[in-house]
């Protein structure tokens, strides 16, 4: 089983992205999700990538969590492999779990959280888009935005008016 590149270093990552691919030719792409599995740590390990798209291997921890952000010019596919993935957005209806063979196409610039409910390692093959050019920021969390600003001072409000 291959070691995770690390998110830094492109140059480790790219050959080692190659070293995990079971065929590679000018416009194929192939890797194996269980030969690339890390199961005992938090992982992000990049198997194939295009031009204008990627697919990443990513294994949360049990009650692992990231922020409430979104991706500006970046659609995203979740697809869970193993375990359970819980993701929250900030509109209406925005909150699912998944299981194994169940997936979620996240719109670019739509805000998410990812979080594994489990006791158990949630393990998912993220597919995305690789925009043409980079937006300024490649993550935009939810609390940095008007909206989300808004939202934090709507709390504050709330909070001192209960006190």
């Amino acid at each position: 089983m291959s070691e995770p590149a690390r998110r830094g270093d492109t140059q480790d990552r790219a050959s080692s992205m190659v070293e995990r691919q079971a065929l590679r030719t000018k416009g194929w792409q192939v890797a194996s999700i269980d030969e690339n599995l890390v199961l005992d740590r938090s992982s992000f390990v990049p198997l194939t990538q295009h031009d204008d798209s990627a697919v990443i291997l990513n294994c949360y921890q049990p009650g692992q969590h990231d922020e409430m952000h979104a991706h500006p010019k970046e659609e995203h596919v979740f697809l869970v492999w193993t375990g359970k993935l819980h993701l929250t957005g900030v509109e209406d209806g925005e909150d699912v779990t998944l299981g194994a063979g169940q997936f979620v196409h996240i719109d670019a610039n739509y805000y998410y959280r990812l979080h594994n409910p489990v006791p158990e390692p949630a393990v998912y093959c993220q597919f995305r888009t690789l925009p043409a050019k980079q937006p300024k920021r490649r993550i935009v969390f939810f609390e940095e935005s008007a909206r989300g600003k808004r939202a934090v001072a709507a709390r504050r409000q709330t909070a001192s008016n209960s006190d």
